[in-house]
């Protein structure tokens, strides 16, 4: 991980996150990608027994995604201002 092909003028910039155990039902891998000439991108890796799938998204979209899991957690009764972590 990552899939980035060798022609592409991307990097990482920043930590790599990882959320589950591999060795059960799955993981998340997320981390920042950018390119000097382009704005950058948060890239979302899942991975299940299924396969694996992975998306790079644009900063609004992230900031989006991040409402809609706040507002799920909320619902499931979890910690909503859980940014500490």
């Amino acid at each position: 991980m990552p899939p980035l092909m060798a022609h592409m003028a991307r990097r990482h910039r920043g930590p790599m996150y990882r959320v589950g155990d591999t060795r059960a039902s799955g993981h998340i891998v997320t981390y920042l990608i950018g390119a000097d000439a382009t704005a950058p991108l948060i890239a979302v890796h899942a991975t299940c027994r299924a396969g694996m799938g992975w998306a790079e998204l644009p900063l609004p979209q992230v900031a989006k995604l991040v409402e809609q899991l706040r507002g799920l957690l909320k619902q499931a009764g979890g910690q909503q201002g859980a940014d500490d972590e």
